[in-house]
């Protein structure tokens, strides 16, 4: 009984230092609690998701399947193991993997948005618009609207791109009470996703302006691009295989 709570306690501190991005004592803390009840599905599943965070993807994937021993109806560990085996491009068994934890819990987004990313890879362009789709359906948000408009792009269909590069730039997310508002408003000021995705959109969208010959709406976007990123949102990358800068080069000597 006293190894049962220990384990408990271990694995709730272990959650405490994930939470503050120290991977590595959260990971300490997990084997400990699973060395005091080796049937803590919770710290097996923890501490995967903590192996992910360091890239030791193998490691964390062996942490999930124990997950998987221990409780054969865990949806997320289905999911993250899925995730974690696309990461070392295993992406036939995390279309499987994610797939299942669908079939266990259809309400559970992160495995559509990680069987899309799979489908992606594996070239099923089409399999992965569909579970983009289903995610701006269901779970609308910036990241799923700009995720969606790389794979529409991908798959030539120019005009739904651009319209859904234009939702993830617009992207409001609608409040139900204070508090979610409260939690949003921190959520712009501290972190750079949203911003990130709006540069990105920005980016993006205008490359297929470029394409379709709008050279104005084009470079109206490539502006704006650069004004988010001259105010410290994110640097550019150092790979530029939209041609971004060639391209804005070009539009500065016109």
């Amino acid at each position: 009984m006293i190894d049962l709570i220990l384990s408990s306690g271990l694995t709730s501190f272990g959650a405490l230092l994930y939470n503050f991005g120290n991977y590595k004592s959260a990971i300490d803390n997990y084997t400990l609690a699973i060395q005091c009840n080796p049937q803590d599905g919770i710290a097996y599943f923890n501490r995967g998701i903590a192996k992910v965070m360091i890239d030791e993807y193998e490691a964390a994937i062996e942490d999930f399947n124990q997950a998987l021993q221990i409780n054969p109806q865990n949806s997320q560990a289905y999911t993250e193991r899925g995730i974690a085996r696309s990461m070392i491009g295993n992406n036939e068994a995390a279309i499987e993997d994610c797939s299942h934890a669908i079939q266990l819990n259809p309400e559970l987004y992160r495995a559509y948005y990680g069987r899309g990313d799979a489908r992606l890879y594996t070239g099923d362009i089409e399999g992965a618009i569909e579970d983009f789709t289903y995610l701006v359906s269901n779970k609308p948000c910036a990241f799923y609207y700009y995720n969606l408009a790389c794979l529409q792009y991908l798959n030539n269909s120019k005009a739904k791109a651009i319209k859904n590069f234009t939702k993830a730039i617009d992207y409001k997310y609608e409040y139900t009470n204070v508090l979610e508002q409260i939690e949003y408003d921190l959520y712009e000021i501290l972190s750079p996703t949203h911003r990130l995705r709006s540069y990105a959109s920005h980016y993006f969208r205008s490359n297929i302006f470029y394409e379709l010959s709008d050279k104005e709406a084009a470079n109206e976007d490539y502006q704006e691009a650069i004004a988010i990123e001259a105010n410290g949102i994110i640097l550019v990358p150092d790979w530029d295989e939209r041609g971004f800068w060639g391209t804005y080069i070009q539009f500065k000597s016109v």
